[in-house]
């Protein structure tokens, strides 16, 4: 009983000296103005473009972003400028048909602000996807991973997204996914060609998706193992992969905000600044184009000499 009392007596002291170490700082410096934040993407094959405008919160303030609604914002494509209509609290809408090819750039006016723009860029073409099949051995009642294989056109100027979906099904319906058709997967993908010594912008090979440079990859003809973090489906089951082709502006922008994410809960790591590239504001525009396969559970299933199709 005396040794009980003696240890506790050593950890009350500890826990002491550990609050002792904590000592809350008061900010002194300037709260600094908002600044308007800007963001849109531009697909090829859209017909409806969005944008939303609203200014910045301080980072000591919590809230929603103030939307933005006396704007004049334009959309620029090839040379032509588009007046975008304000559609709801900050969306500002364009109905137009953009293509592969298209030089876009984007613009808003305010009262307040002024102008803000962002830089012009091409949008990219669709990525073309050769094969895509389950890694499951006949006999097995799982795949552990896909295969994807696709043309890799412009190494030295694109940026790969790759996304996967799963069917959500009746059973799958609670309040967070009442409304989705598709549910994201948790992938990861351990080829060494993913990871990207740039510490400002690197590449992402796990989470609900991968981004990766092309550059990374040597040849005409991309290979990737991508893994699933679960592989149990039964049943109708079925999966979505979306690849994607972003914009240099795009790739750095989800790289520094996924780090950003990554990093707030960490108190040893030095603050991420989040990409931009709109001038005299924040926020991002950039371009994609993007290719969609759905695969059935029960559709492939390979043996290491070929792909085999059930009958």
């Amino acid at each position: 009983m005396k040794y009980i009392k003696q240890y506790s007596i050593l950890i009350s002291i500890a826990l002491l000296g550990l609050t002792s170490c904590i000592k809350e700082v008061e900010f002194t410096g300037e709260e600094t103005a908002p600044m308007p934040v800007l963001n849109c993407v531009v697909a090829d094959g859209d017909t409806i473009v969005y944008a939303d405008l609203s200014k910045s919160l301080f980072f000591l303030r919590r809230g929603d972003f103030a939307p933005i609604t006396d704007a004049e914002v334009t959309l620029t494509c090839n040379g032509t400028a588009y007046p975008m209509t304000l559609v709801g609290d900050s969306v500002y809408m364009l109905r137009h048909t953009f293509a592969a090819g298209d030089v876009v750039s984007i613009s808003a006016t305010m009262p307040v602000f002024g102008t803000i723009t962002s830089e012009t860029m091409t949008v990219p073409a669709k990525p073309r996807i050769l094969k895509l099949f389950y890694n499951r051995n006949e006999g097995e009642e799982d795949a552990k991973s896909f295969t994807l294989r696709f043309i890799n056109s412009n190494p030295d100027n694109t940026y790969y997204q790759i996304t996967v979906c799963r069917k959500i099904t009746s059973t799958d319906y609670n309040e967070e996914n009442m409304y989705l058709d598709w549910e994201n997967e948790y992938i990861s993908c351990n080829d060494s060609r993913i990871l990207f010594s740039n510490t400002d912008f690197p590449s992402i090979n796990e989470g609900q998706f991968l981004l990766f440079p092309a550059k990374n990859f040597h040849g005409d003809t991309v290979e990737l193992k991508i893994e699933l973090e679960d592989p149990h489906h039964t049943g109708d089951k079925q999966q979505r992969l979306e690849l994607v082709s972003v914009s240099e502006s795009l790739y750095k922008y989800l790289s520094t905000a996924s780090n950003y994410y990554n990093s707030r809960e960490n108190p040893f790591t030095e603050p991420v600044q989040v990409y931009t590239n709109v001038q005299g504001g924040l926020g991002v525009f950039g371009t994609k184009s993007y290719r969609q396969r759905v695969i059935y559970y029960d559709t492939f299933y390979q043996r290491p000499d070929k792909i085999i199709m059930p009958r």
